[in-house]
């Protein structure tokens, strides 16, 4: 029987054995994952790509549509600051201070011998700047609207040529008329003189007198 001899066992093996060697098996698995992690590195510079264009792309519509939105804005303040300057004037039209009124009443309230020789009618408007809300501590302070307060007051100089009570009495009579005494706040005598001629008639001295009607003040906001 014939003695089959091969030559290159020693070979075949140290080559099967290169095979089978782990670390080359390792290197092979690693080369994989490392492709593998480009692999997902690049379908994430893919996804950051398309993401950014995206953001650019409402960027630009947002920067197109900020000029309109800011002219609209500013539209409506505009248009809510109008809104409440007329309202403001409407109200004031509706209740502003009719001088009519009262000097229909004041001719019903004369005394026969009280003579108004003048009248002054004050009507002044003070005006207080708004004041706007504030943060302060981390909390709002609420603002305050602009406003306008109304003072009013009617003087009157006269005469009496009667006698010391018709002073009082036309006082009394101005405070009791319905319009005043509704209206008023108060009646003083601010200014009362000695008895003088009258240059007319030297035989009738009078003692001239001012009374300072006062009305409630009042308070508007706008």
């Amino acid at each position: 029987m014939p003695i089959r001899i091969n030559l290159l066992a020693e070979d075949q093996f140290a080559e099967e054995l290169r095979r089978r060697d782990p670390v080359k098996r390792a290197i092979w698995i690693s080369s994989a994952v490392v492709a593998l992690v480009l692999a997902w590195s690049l379908w994430l510079q893919v996804k950051v790509g398309l993401a950014t264009r995206e953001q650019n792309n409402y960027e630009s519509q947002w920067a197109r549509l900020e000029k309109d939105f800011k002219r609209v804005t500013e539209n409506l303040q505009k248009t809510a600051e109008i809104e409440g300057k007329l309202a403001a004037l409407q109200k004031l039209a509706t209740n502003r201070f009719l001088w009519g009124t009262p000097l229909n009443s004041l001719q019903h309230t004369v005394a026969g011998n009280v003579q108004v020789t003048r009248l002054r009618a004050a009507q002044v408007y003070q005006l207080t700047e708004e004041v706007k809300p504030r943060e302060q501590d981390g909390r709002t302070i609420p603002g305050k609207p602009a406003a306008a307060t109304e003072k009013i007051a009617l003087t009157i100089v006269a005469k009496d040529f009667g006698s010391p009570t018709g002073l009082q009495q036309f006082k009394e009579s101005l405070a009791a008329y319905p319009h005043f005494k509704e209206q008023l706040k108060r009646v003083d005598l601010t200014e009362l003189s000695a008895p003088q001629a009258d240059p007319t008639d030297p035989n009738r001295p009078y003692v001239q007198f001012t009374l300072s009607c006062v009305y409630p003040e009042k308070t508007r906001s706008k």
